[in-house]
């Protein structure tokens, strides 16, 4: 079970820049929503087999009512960053 360290109350709407931050692997990935619902997401993770931190970030959008992740931003390339990566068909 992952951690997202965020809580929306029911009713409540959130006003301007909305910014979370998502508990993954050696640190945090940073999720950002505008007020047009634009999202951009800071670093993803590590790329572990059982996707973890991916299944985090998944469960974040789901929990805000994105459909998608508009912009993503990795700040330095390495297995930890970047565990969103577009994969091959299996």
């Amino acid at each position: 079970m992952g951690t997202c360290l965020f809580v929306l109350l029911p009713g409540a709407e959130p006003k301007g820049l909305q910014i979370y931050f998502v508990d993954v692997e050696g640190g945090a990935a940073t999720l950002i929503v505008n007020q047009a619902g634009e999202s951009l997401l800071a670093d993803a993770g590590n790329a572990t087999p059982d996707d973890r931190d991916a299944k985090r970030i998944y469960r974040a959008t789901q929990q805000l009512g994105l459909k998608k992740i508009d912009y993503l931003l990795i700040t330095h390339f390495d297995s930890i960053t970047w565990a969103v990566r577009p994969r091959s068909p299996e």
